[in-house]
């Protein structure tokens, strides 16, 4: 995955779409195909060779080309052009049978032995293939007229060849028009006679079918035969279930007359439900409720009236403890209680005669009515079952008559479709199909195969893709940053300094570092120019972080050139080793003991006093070195302490400039805890050696946790790496011990990094290269 396809490298600035990263990689690619132009190169003299070896040994192929026109010609009658009316729907036929066996053999046998070269060596039964494998043919839509070419390794065998074809297909065609309307009338006479045999029987079974079922109903020519026993099935059906329903009300009335006389509970309701109007007369008369009481009833009502007319009129006359009063009063009273005993009494009486004399007749009613209704359901269910036996049967029969009904018909149709086509064969039994030919087989001495133009064309594509393919392999497959542009626009930071391969120095300590064992070798410039560019940039740098990809970058190399530098140019310096898991800056420098950066971060005292008891003094003046101290077992978490943050404050208070030596990116966390808390971070990376992948993806971890990536410096630099993937420039000016540069170094400095930073080398690099030769 490319830098501009991650999230977290992608900015207001560079946030450009798919079409900036599509641009980039062509553009890539292009320079990638530029550096290996020499794979392009090869790949198309190979192609040129392959071409030309095979225009020279190819076989010569001569081709003949002649037209065929098609005509139908008749009676003059008018035909319909969406049938045999119009030749041109019927062209593919007519390819086909150009180049059909029968043709091709017929074509063969009129060829001369001495034209037949294309079939030398060839049995006799490859011959028709052969012949069929060199002829085209084909036709322009819409036209009746058919275009042929042959080709062959003589182009008089190619015109022969082509002129038998001709003539063997204008006779095959007639051969085949002037038999043909005789054979397909026998065929149709023959076909109408047996179908009319079959129409015979399938109406005689038809009839014997319905008078076997005189059920059967003919319902006209919309709805065919009906089944009058189906029809009677659904009747029956209707009638049962209305019988089943009238059972089951006769059984539950039955039950619950015997519930009510086994309980002594009123009776009447039941019987006033199972009879009708007359019916409930004739038991309330049986029972002594008839016409006589509701006369006793109205008479005593009256009687009531008269009272109480007589109690008012007497109230006027006389007082109220009046003899006569009270005895009315009496009466009125006696009449009212009469009138509401009087339903009680005749309740109790109707219920002791209802019980006496109505519930065996009840019992007896309701038994006759559940006898009746169940014999009434079994009847329909025995006539449902017999009327549904004859109605599936004849339901089979009506399937087996509209079966023949469509039999019937198809043979009708068929019979009346041969006759149609047995008419129009004989009103155009004398219609023909003629050809002739429009166009001559030509001959042409200028061979079609092979072409000079293809082949060149189809060399000239053919090794451009295959080298260029090459060259995409071998980029996909060799993962490495190839120029300083490259390395910019994948990481979207500067190239700060390109550092050249160095040899190991003999000694201890800072005699190791070229920057102080060699300050005037030419190798030293590329630190000074690191160090010029970090002071030019224009964020603070005063705190500033050394790391690299991967374990063998060179980044304590870098660190401590750095460090020499800044001092030499006369900051006051302080490095530190913060890999305390493998401590290179400490080894190299010889101080691997029991003092340094550890000791100060767990050390339990003041943070100053801790801190000036571990700091030592270098060789180097204006320089001062915090080894890593003891390897402790949480370097991470000593790190991210608050104490860490103390020493980097109350450093920046004593020193000029403070350099940070931090373990590799993807090993540990470690420097992505110290990126955080200083200035900026350097990143150390070596083409040689680091994958494009891997660059990226310690990058991506750096601006993800919230790291200033001031620029990378790529190291370890040789003349295979300048020559083959432009690092060369980068280095190697010439200062040396160049007194007339000597004078104003920084100057020369200034003007390599513009250089490097515009991608080009100085102006005076050529001379300088000679004197440092």
């Amino acid at each position: 995955m490319s830098l501009q396809e991650s999230p977290a490298l992608s900015g207001p600035g560079t946030g450009h779409g798919g079409a900036a990263t599509t641009l980039h990689t062509v553009f890539r690619f292009l320079r990638t195909v530029r550096l290996r132009s020499g794979i392009l190169l090869t790949a198309l003299i190979a192609a040129g060779i392959c071409s030309a070896a095979y225009y020279v040994t190819a076989e010569r192929r001569y081709e003949s080309r002649a037209q065929l026109h098609i005509v139908r010609k008749g009676s003059g009658v008018t035909e319909d052009a969406g049938k045999n009316g119009n030749p041109s729907l019927e062209m593919p036929t007519f390819q086909k049978l150009m180049s059909s066996n029968e043709v091709v053999l017929r074509a063969i046998s009129r060829l001369p032995r001495k034209y037949r070269v294309d079939l030398a060596g060839l049995a006799d039964r490859q011959w028709v293939g052969e012949i069929q494998r060199n002829l085209t043919v084909s036709s322009s839509f819409g036209t009746t007229v058919l275009d042929l070419s042959y080709r062959s390794r003589d182009p008089r065998a190619a015109q022969m060849v082509l002129g038998a074809l001709l003539d063997a297909y204008k006779h095959y065609m007639n051969e085949t028009h002037q038999d043909s309307s005789e054979e397909n009338l026998m065929t149709l006479q023959a076909k109408l006679e047996e179908l009319t045999d079959q129409l015979r029987q399938k109406t005689q079974e038809r009839l014997q079918l319905k008078a076997s079922a005189p059920d059967l109903v003919d319902g006209g020519t919309d709805t065919g035969s009906l089944n009058v026993a189906v029809e009677q099935v659904r009747f029956l059906t209707g009638e049962l279930s209305k019988a089943r329903e009238e059972t089951a009300n006769a059984r539950s009335m039955h039950n619950s007359i015997q519930f009510a006389v086994s309980q002594n509970e009123d009776i009447l309701q039941y019987a006033l439900k199972s009879v009708d109007a007359v019916g409930r007369q004739l038991i309330e008369q049986s029972l002594g409720l008839g016409t006589q009481d509701a006369m006793v009833v109205a008479r005593v009502n009256q009687d009531l009236l008269d009272l109480h007319a007589q109690l008012t009129d007497a109230q006027t006359r006389y007082g109220t403890s009046h003899p006569y009063l009270k005895s009315l009063t009496e009466k009125i009273r006696v009449k009212e209680r009469y009138l509401q005993e009087l339903p009680l009494v005749q309740r109790r009486n109707l219920q002791q005669m209802a019980r006496e004399h109505l519930a065996p007749q009840l019992l007896t009613m309701a038994e006759q009515r559940k006898r009746t209704s169940e014999q009434h359901e079994l009847e329909l269910r025995e006539r449902l079952l017999d009327e549904q036996s004859r109605a599936t049967a004849l339901s089979q029969t009506l399937t087996r008559l509209g079966d023949l009904n469509r039999e019937i018909d198809q043979l009708y149709h068929l019979r009346d479709s041969i006759q149609e086509h047995m008419s129009n064969i004989d009103l155009n039994k004398n219609k023909s199909i003629s050809t002739t030919v429009s166009a001559r087989p030509s001959i042409s001495l200028r061979p079609v195969s092979p072409r000079l133009v293809i082949i060149a064309l189809l060399a000239l594509v053919t090794g451009s893709v295959g080298g260029l393919a090459i060259i995409w392999v071998l980029d996909i497959m060799d993962d490495r940053f190839r120029t300083p542009e490259e390395l910019k626009l994948q990481l979207e930071t500067q190239v700060l300094s390109m550092i050249p391969r160095m040899d190991e120095l003999p000694g201890e300590g800072f005699a190791a570092v070229v920057c102080h064992a060699r300050p005037h070798s030419r190798d030293v410039e590329a630190f000074r120019a690191l160090r010029t560019a970090v002071e030019f940039s224009p964020q603070e740098t005063n705190r500033l972080v050394v790391t690299s990809t991967e374990p063998g970058d060179g980044k304590t190399t870098v660190s401590s050139n750095l460090a020499v530098a800044y001092a030499q140019s006369g900051k006051k310096t302080l490095i530190i080793d913060a890999d305390m898991r493998r401590p290179g800056l400490s080894t190299l420098l010889g101080l691997r003991d029991d003092v340094g950066l550890s000791r100060i971060l767990r050390a339990e005292d003041d943070l100053e006093t801790a801190t000036l008891r571990n700091v030592r003094q270098s060789c180097v003046p204006g320089l001062d070195v915090i080894s890593c101290g003891p390897r402790p077992v949480n370097p991470a978490e000593l790190l991210s302490s608050e104490r860490f943050a103390n020493l980097l404050a109350w450093a920046e208070t004593k020193y000029d400039q403070i350099v940070v030596d931090a373990p590799p990116v993807l090993a540990v966390s470690d420097p992505t805890i110290v990126g955080r808390l200083v200035d900026a971070v350097v990143l150390v990376v070596r083409p040689d050696k680091d994958r494009r992948r891997m660059v990226i993806r310690a990058v991506e971890s750096l601006r993800t946790l919230g790291s200033t990536l001031l620029g990378v410096v790529v190291n370890h630099l040789t003349t295979i790496d300048a020559g083959g993937y432009g690092y060369g420039y980068g280095y190697g000016y010439g200062y040396g011990h160049d007194h007339e540069h000597d004078e104003h170094p920084e100057k020369d400095v200034a003007r390599g990094l513009s250089a490097l930073a515009a991608g080009t080398p100085p102006p005076d690099t050529p001379k300088r290269s000679r004197r440092a030769a």
